[in-house]
């Protein structure tokens, strides 16, 4: 019997990219990275990666008396060798590898400050205080006035903020708890202090930046990439021509980084 390199590398390759993705899932990683609706999708590509290795390894050994096959052979010659260290075979081993190797020697890092200022932090689009008199006849509204306090948890999230992104001045006055981490925007008129968080639509790299600016920040000790939870009154503040909702803190308790510090939309 023969030793194919090539084919034995190819396997190799197939088993770690099989055992990566199940340790992601074994762990809990994986909602690190992907939304939680394609955890399917993400077990089925580990298992096919298995199905692959087993494929693969029967190629890795060749006999001694294996003929050798020209029917594929071109114009320009025959190539039947194991040239595992060429330079083609070298370049597309080293590409393939990249994502593995980057995945079992770099730990991941939770998107945080940095990168909500780099992408920027949506608030509201509203460019006036009032859009003037009109009847309230949107369910989601209706039910969040209904409330006493408005909560910004992960189920909730999404929905609530898009209806205050629309009608930020209809909420002026009602009492919000949220929880996120803090950030900085620098593009403000004057730097506010932001209670943030990411949402994720499929993964990660899709992942934008919400969150309210928290108007009397200076009177609370509240640093950069901080966890808290947040108990206000919502307000409107004008920034640059617009107006935008704000949290004027009542109360402020720091947590510990979530085990999803994403929401998921």
């Amino acid at each position: 019997m023969i030793l194919q390199k090539r084919q034995a590398i190819k396997a190799i390759i197939l088993l770690l990219f099989a055992s990566f993705i199940f340790f992601l899932h074994q762990s809990g990683e994986i909602t690190q990275f992907i939304h939680p609706d394609y955890l399917s999708f993400s077990q089925l590509a580990s298992v096919l990666f298995f199905i692959l290795f087993f494929f693969q390894v029967p190629r890795i050994f060749k006999p001694l008396d294996a003929e050798v096959d020209h029917s594929l052979c071109g114009p320009f010659g025959c190539n039947h060798e194991e040239e595992a260290n060429s330079l083609s075979v070298v370049v597309s081993i080293g590409i393939i590898s990249i994502p593995l190797l980057t995945g079992f020697m770099m730990p991941y890092k939770t998107f945080g400050a940095d990168e909500a200022l780099k992408r920027g932090i949506q608030y509201s689009n509203l460019d006036h205080k009032h859009v003037g008199e009109f009847e309230i006849t949107n369910a989601a509204v209706n039910h969040l006035m209904s409330q006493k306090v408005i909560l910004f948890d992960h189920t909730s999230f999404a929905d609530n903020m898009s209806v205050l992104s629309k009608y930020p001045e209809v909420f002026e006055g009602k009492t919000i708890e949220m929880e996120g981490f803090i950030a900085e925007d620098t593009q403000m008129a004057t730097n506010q202090k932001v209670l943030t968080r990411f949402q994720v639509t499929h993964c990660v790299a899709d992942a934008n930046a919400s969150g309210f600016v928290l108007a009397n920040s200076n009177e609370f000790v509240l640093m950069k990439n901080m966890w808290v939870h947040i108990k206000g009154t919502l307000k409107m503040k004008e920034d640059n021509q617009q107006f935008i909702p704000v949290i004027h803190i009542d109360s402020v308790k720091r947590i510990n980084t979530p085990e999803d510090p994403y929401i998921f939309s």
